[in-house]
C-alpha cells in the first residue's frame, strides 16, 4: 500500500519537468513576440500608448493653477 509520500527523487523530477515546461513556455511566447506581424503591432500600440500619455500630461498640466 502506497502511503501517498513522495521520495525526494519524485520531487526534484517533478520540479524539473515543472521548470522544462515553464521554458519552453518562455520560449513560445519569446519567439511569437519577436514575429513580424506581432512585432509591428506591439510597436505600434506602443507608440499609441505614450502618445496618449503625453496628451493627458499635458491636459493635467495646462488644467493645473499656476503660482
Amino acid at each position: 500500500m502506497q502511503t501517498g509520500r513522495t521520495t525526494r527523487g519524485e520531487e526534484t523530477a517533478a520540479l524539473e519537468r515543472s521548470v522544462a515546461a515553464a521554458l519552453r513556455t518562455i520560449a513560445a511566447v519569446q519567439a511569437e513576440r519577436s514575429a513580424p506581424q506581432v512585432r509591428s503591432a506591439r510597436l505600434r500600440l506602443a507608440t499609441i500608448y505614450g502618445v496618449t500619455r503625453l496628451q493627458r500630461r499635458r491636459e493635467r498640466e495646462a488644467g493645473a493653477p499656476r503660482g
